[in-house]
Parts: C-alpha cells; sequence; structure tokens
C-alpha cells in the first residue's frame, strides 16, 4: 500500500524510486489502490487490504482449477489424487496468512503455468503458455530465471518456433517496462547485491546453531527483512555467495543431462520434476529466504505424480510440516544452547536436504523407471 499511494502521489518507480520488486508486481500493488479510491464512499467499497485479497483470491481460484485440471490429466488412483488435493488444502489453509499477504502465491502460480501449460492447454497453445508463464515469474521474483535454459533443453528439435514463442512472450511482458523503465531497471539488483545472510536461510541457520555456543552473532534489520551478522555469519556469506551461483550452474547441467537421457516422451514429467527440484536447490544455497518463499513449492509437490503412495505421503507430509514448524509463531524458548525458534529452523533445513537427496535418487532412476503417464 505504501508504494501504490507513492506511486500516485507521482513518483515513478525505478526512475525516481529505488523499488526492488520486478515491474510485474507495479500492477498488483497499484490495482487495489484503483479499487479503493473508484469504491470510496460507496455501500460496497473495498479498501487497499480487501481489494489486494480479493485479487489474490482470484489467483489462488485459478491456481486450484489448473491444478484439479492436472491431476485428471494425470493417471493416478483415485486415493492418490484425493490424498493430492487434501493436502493442497490443509497446506495452504495452514499458510493463508502469507498467501493473502504477500506476491509469492502470485510467483508460485506463473511457475506452476510454466512447467504444467503443455499439460492443460492446445497443441497450438501450450508453447507459449510455458515462456508466458515462464516471463511473468521472471517480472514478478526474477528468481525463476534460469529455468529458462532448463526449458529451452527440452524443445531440442524445436529451436525456431521456441526461439518465436520466447522472443514474442518476453515482448508481451518485458516490452512495456522496458521502453518505460529502461536500464533503470537495473535497480533490482543492487538491492539484491546488498542484502546479507537472512535469518531463515540455510547458511543463516548454521550461523545461529554456531552462535549459541559463540555468541558472537548479532540480527539486524535490513529493508524490512531481518539478517544475521558477525565474523561467522560473514564467513558464511562469502561461502554462499560462491556456492549459489556454482549450484545452479551445475543444476542446469545436470538438467541437460538428464534431459539428453530421458526418453522423448517423458518431458512433460521431467519438466515438473526439474522445475520442483529447481526451488529446492534454490531454498538450500541462496543467501536469501523468508517463509513466504516456501509456498512456491506446494503447487508442485500437489501436482507431482509420484509413483507410489507410500513415497506421495511422505513428501506431502514433510512438505505440511515443513510450513506448518515456519509458518507458526514459536514461544521464546531458551535453555543453555536450547533455542527452540533455531532448532525448528534445523528441522526444516533436515527436511530441504532430505527432498534433495530424494528428488537426486528419483532423477538416477528417470532412465530406468517409468514416470506416472500423462494423457
Amino acid at each position: 500500500m505504501p508504494y501504490a499511494h507513492l506511486w500516485a502521489s507521482g513518483t515513478k518507480p525505478y526512475l525516481e524510486q529505488w523499488y526492488e520488486y520486478p515491474p510485474a508486481t507495479i500492477p498488483l500493488f497499484y490495482l487495489p489502490h484503483l479499487v479503493d479510491q473508484s469504491t470510496f464512499g460507496t455501500p460496497w467499497h473495498l479498501n487497499y487490504n480487501q481489494a489486494y485479497r480479493g485479487s489474490i483470491l482470484l489467483i489462488d481460484v485459478a491456481v486450484f482449477v489448473l491444478i484439479w485440471k492436472i491431476l485428471q490429466k494425470t493417471k493416478i488412483t483415485f486415493s492418490q489424487r484425493a490424498l493430492s488435493i487434501f493436502y493442497f488444502i490443509a497446506t495452504t489453509a495452514k499458510a493463508h496468512h502469507f498467501i493473502y499477504d504477500t506476491v509469492d502465491w502470485v510467483f508460485a502460480a506463473t511457475i506452476l503455468l510454466s512447467c504444467t501449460a503443455p499439460l492443460i492447454l492446445d497443441r497450438r497453445l501450450k508453447e507459449f503458455g510455458v515462456w508466458l508463464g515462464y516471463w511473468l515469474g521472471v517480472a514478478t521474483k526474477l528468481v525463476n530465471g534460469p529455468l529458462g535454459i532448463i526449458y529451452a533443453f527440452l524443445e531440442p528439435k524445436r529451436w525456431k518456433k521456441t526461439f518465436f514463442w520466447i522472443i514474442l512472450t518476453a515482448g508481451l511482458v518485458w516490452g512495456l517496462p522496458l521502453l518505460l523503465y529502461r536500464s533503470s531497471l537495473q535497480v533490482m539488483f543492487v538491492y539484491h547485491a546488498q542484502r546479507g545472510l537472512q535469518i531463515d536461510s540455510v547458511g543463516a541457520v548454521i550461523a545461529r546453531v554456531a552462535d549459541r555456543f559463540t555468541h558472537s552473532e548479532t540480527i539486524v534489520e535490513l529493508y524490512k527483512n531481518y539478517e544475521i551478522t558477525g565474523p561467522i555469519s560473514d564467513n558464511i556469506l562469502r561461502i554462499v555467495e560462491k556456492a549459489f551461483p556454482i549450484s545452479i550452474g551445475f543444476f542446469i547441467f545436470f538438467a541437460w543431462y538428464l534431459i539428453a537421457k530421458t526418453p522423448i516422451k517423458k518431458k512433460n514429467f521431467l519438466r515438473i520434476h526439474l522445475t520442483l527440484g529447481y526451488v529446492i536447490v534454490f531454498m538450500i544455497f541462496g543467501k536469501v529466504l523468508s517463509a513466504p518463499f516456501l509456498l512456491w513449492h506446494i503447487p508442485l509437490v500437489t501436482i507431482y505424480p509420484f509413483q507410489q503412495i507410500k513415497t506421495q505421503k511422505w513428501w506431502q507430509f514433510t512438505s505440511f510440516l515443513f510450513i506448518l514448524l515456519c509458518m507458526t509463531p514459536l514461544p521464546f524458548l531458551e535453555w543453555g544452547v536450547i533455542h527452540l525458534p533455531t532448532w525448528i529452523h534445523v528441522a526444516k533445513t533436515l527436511i530441504l536436504i532430505g527432498w534433495l537427496s530424494w528428488w537426486i535418487k528419483q532423477s538416477q532412476q528417470l532412465i530406468q523407471i517409468k514416470p506416472k503417464k500423462i494423457k
């Protein structure tokens, strides 16, 4: 709301304001202000908060409908389909404050569209849906940028057509922002470069555990986010800043290898598998991680065509536990080296590592194991 009011007063994002978010968030944040102003003084007045949550509600319904259609396309048992729906409803009900008060559910919707468009759209529109969802995601959070390379790998024999759709959808999403703001859009990267080790990140969890013994670290607020700083945190930050791009580069290479070795008929399954893997890698190796980011994996776990219901139960239970631990206010209990919030984050980190281990194992089996068929 403060951003929208600032723009309404005449301040231009990027050009006159150090705006930290990509340009697709501008209409998302500004339209509720217009609704607030246009309905003010009427019996049906919607204030900014109500209008913003209403817009997220529309996106939330669209995500649910999309998931429903995907599960119908996937040849899984009725029990698996029912379990996925129950998991999705229960997990999003727990996370509803973060869904309706942040921008991250919108980003989750874009990556869901980009990795599932071939399953739900006509043959002539599926690539349009993939790349439109991809560029909307980039224009919302930037996080999914490297996925574009992986999605392009999935179309090795259609480069000319794929290139056409990439350029067309990029122009639709990014054409106007580039025309209006040009090089001023680089402000987004300045913000990220100045960020330190965010307290929910895996690197920060390591520093917080060490701090229980050294008492050397301090938590500070920067750009409305909390970060940890100190001699241990600073060393971990330097490692993370190098490890993150290396992990992304390795993931892209590994994805290329999987795509090259996996039969082409499995590419729709592989697209979902690689998108989920990328989200996990980002959450483990990134220096910036906050509770709303954890929403991204929920739709992907819901639609993933698990081979066995036992595996599905394990994934969806640990995902719900993950959300429960990270999105529940915790009492400040401290006794010696025991500090409840810190050790809860240790449990979260162990879940992430468990997911990555399973994902790597599943990747190794892709050539031998046939995934659930998708129509």
